[in-house]
């Protein structure tokens, strides 16, 4: 169980489920195609890569986690790393550009146009021992993805949205076992946006998290 890695998955996820538009994430959706031989890494050479949607090699669907990981914050751009080496044509989809989907929560100095927005994060993640052998931990992480927008109606629309998305892909994440949505959040004005930007959420319980010590 890594938060940061449990972070950007459900960042990348989010990105990839199109609940903003890319013109209102201010991204735009490209390819790099190549040909490889038994390579180890592609590199995308821009450092703006914000999410990888799709690979393939010879016209096979590579999985994040099981095939590969990407690190977006490489100083070279985006690095693609193979568990296994990988031969044929190679085609990487992925957005690239500013965005508003973040693992954070905004500043207090963003402007009005800085909105929709959406914010993710840990709430808690409860270790407890999973049996009596003492090197084998289970734990439940709730993680909350605030939105952020300026009529209470895009609101619900973006949450619903978003719990549509994780009901339909409760079982596909890498990283976690399960998710299921637990809780729905009141619409409410956003502290420090005088008034003119309401914030509302959705919490995401992740479930049966198994790892060894």
């Amino acid at each position: 169980m890594d938060i940061t890695k449990i972070k950007q998955e459900q960042v990348v996820f989010l990105r990839n489920q199109n609940i903003f538009t890319i013109t209102q994430r201010g991204v735009t959706t490209t390819t790099q195609e190549a040909t490889i031989s038994a390579a180890t890494e592609i590199t995308i050479a821009k450092t703006t890569v914000k999410n990888i949607r799709s690979i393939t090699v010879g016209a096979v669907a590579k999985v994040v986690g099981t095939d590969y990981t990407a690190d977006y914050d490489d100083s070279t751009g985006c690095v693609i790393t193979f568990l296994a080496a990988q031969t044929g044509a190679s085609i990487v989809t992925y957005d690239y550009g500013t965005d508003k989907i973040y693992p954070d929560f905004p500043r207090d100095d963003l402007t009005i146009n800085s909105y929709p927005r959406i914010a993710i994060d840990i709430l808690n993640a409860p270790i407890d021992a999973f049996g009596i052998g003492g090197d084998t931990f289970i734990s439940d992480v709730t993680y909350t993805i605030v939105v952020y927008a300026k009529k209470s109606g895009d609101l619900d629309t973006y949450i619903q949205a978003i719990k549509d998305a994780y009901v339909s892909n409760a079982k596909n994440f890498y990283y976690l076992s399960f998710v299921k949505p637990i809780l729905i959040g009141p619409t409410i004005n956003s502290t420090d946006k005088q008034d003119e930007i309401m914030q509302k959420n959705i919490d995401i319980l992740g479930m049966f998290n198994v790892e060894t010590a």
